[in-house]
């Protein structure tokens, strides 16, 4: 069968490329190794109580914002059930004893800020213009020229975010809040980028918003939308490799069997997953083994609540919170102290305003602890593996529930998920939360653009800019524009 695009991978990115390319007229065919589509999309259910796996809350949604525009051209707008979080706390902060929140507006984020620390309004001003600064450095649809090979946001990741705090201030409290939802990046304290954090951030100050009834609607939307286009979409179908020819990659083999060839590819799988797949690639051994190089973001271990029916009222603010003066320490947990920190989502249901029937609490996780069944597959681990779950969901409880007093008598069942889980699921690097760790010290070789070294293949989804729903918009927005032009893409967008 041969089509115009193939693309492997039906996380966010994918789902984006298939869509622009099928919605320009284009033959475009996804291909998903799962039945669900979504990647870091995807929902489960159990007994009545729907959890997301990744995807817990969006911003910069409303009119005039970042992420409208692209929403109204994916037809999404007046589609999504979602619900407007806590505007003067969408996010709730805990530093030892110390709770802070930050605010939607960058005036009445500013203002919260003042109120903790009345005496850094020079920090809080600089941080918030720089703030607002980066934002609009990726604002593609408000570029009157589009920025050339090294864009200025360029500069924002060769400067590091916990250097750049340390330039605005000495108030370590400060520092630390500002850093307190690092678990949204897999923040490390000599790598991190300023870029990172500060895109992030300045999509939730715009507006923050939860999904009601899970994220999975957006991977819904999105395929009926390649389907009504024209697309293909192919599930449980495992890409087992890359094939190539005169240069150029001529097809895909579908679980060892079936050949699909495309005049395009796009890959929305892990880069060390594409390579992987590679055979007789026209790749300079320099390209792959700098790929290989790359460190990956760390894991995450998620304890999935299920609440008694009407017992557990609805939070609308997304938690943070900290048992060590470091909340830069995701990526060297300390044996015997975990958890040191976790984040805590309380999930919107449609059926029930008042209460919630699904809490999730997710903590920081190191591969070495489900190394010994990293040659394991779901539901195949064997018993020890089980006990090692239930121990730490035993233990995170234990925290919680001293946190949160009462909500142990009200949980009704629990799951858990480890990084062999999101492995599995997502097809990430050793369960990665957000794929390649981005380095400061290494911006020219931690930054992947979308181009590869083979002139039709090209790479789209969370490792190739940001992860999060902004951040791999604009991402598969600059992928589709190697094909179509990025000009174009961009006008179709402003004009839908």
């Amino acid at each position: 069968m041969k089509y115009d695009v193939i693309i492997v991978g039906s996380g966010l990115g994918g789902l984006q490329c298939a869509y622009i390319m099928s919605r320009e007229g284009f033959k475009v065919c996804l291909i998903e190794k799962n039945k669900q589509l979504g990647g870091c999309l995807q929902t489960f259910k159990r007994k009545g109580s729907v959890f997301d796996t990744g995807m817990h809350y969006i911003g910069s949604v409303e009119d005039g914002q970042l992420l409208h525009k692209f929403l109204k051209y994916f037809r999404l707008c007046g589609k999504l059930k979602i619900r407007k979080m806590d505007t003067n706390a969408y996010e709730i902060i805990r530093l030892g004893d110390r709770e802070f929140s930050f605010a939607n507006g960058y005036d009445h984020f500013s203002e919260k800020l003042l109120s903790y620390f009345p005496g850094e309004s020079e920090a809080v001003r600089n941080y918030v213009a720089k703030m607002q600064e980066v934002s609009r450095s990726v604002d593609l649809l408000n570029m009157d020229t589009l920025p050339g090979k090294r864009p200025g946001y360029f500069n924002y990741f060769s400067t590091g975010f916990n250097d750049y705090l340390d330039s605005l201030t000495g108030n370590r409290e400060l520092k630390s809040l500002l850093t307190g939802n690092s678990p949204l990046y897999a923040g490390v304290r000599d790598r991190t980028p300023l870029y990172t954090p500060m895109i992030i951030n300045s999509t939730y100050v715009d507006s923050a918003y939860r999904f009601v009834d899970g994220g999975s609607q957006v991977s819904d939307l999105l395929s009926g939308g390649i389907v009504e286009n024209g697309g293909t979409i192919m599930r449980n179908a495992r890409v087992t490799k890359f094939l190539f020819s005169s240069g150029l990659m001529k097809s895909v083999v579908i679980n060892d069997s079936e050949e699909l060839s495309a005049k395009w590819f796009i890959s929305n799988i892990h880069p060390k997953a594409m390579l992987s797949l590679m055979e007789n690639a026209p790749v300079r051994p320099a390209y792959q083994k700098r790929i290989a190089s790359i460190d990956d973001t760390y894991g995450m271990f998620s304890l999935y609540l299920a609440m008694k029916e009407n017992s557990f009222e609805y939070i609308n603010s997304h938690y943070y919170i900290y048992r060590t003066d470091d909340v830069w320490h995701g990526d060297r947990i300390a044996p015997g102290r975990w958890p040191e920190s976790y984040m805590m989502h309380f999930s919107p249901g449609s059926k029930n305003e008042k209460y919630t029937g699904s809490v999730i609490v997710t903590a920081y996780m190191n591969w070495n602890e489900v190394s010994p069944w990293e040659n394991t597959w779901i539901e195949q681990r064997g018993d020890d593996y089980i006990d090692f779950k239930t121990g730490r969901a035993e233990k995170l409880l234990e925290v919680v529930a001293n946190d949160f007093p009462g909500i142990r008598g009200k949980i009704k069942s629990y799951y858990t998920s480890t990084p062999l889980t999101y492995r599995d699921y997502t097809g990430t690097f050793r369960g990665s939360v957000y794929g390649l760790q981005k380095d400061f010290n290494s911006p020219l070789k931690t930054l992947i653009i979308p181009r590869t070294k083979v002139p039709n293949l090209f790479l789209t989804g969370q490792n190739t800019n940001v992860h999060g729903v902004v951040g791999v918009t604009i991402g598969s927005v600059l992928t589709c524009g190697e094909m179509l032009g990025t000009q174009y893409v961009l006008d179709k967008i402003r004009n839908a």
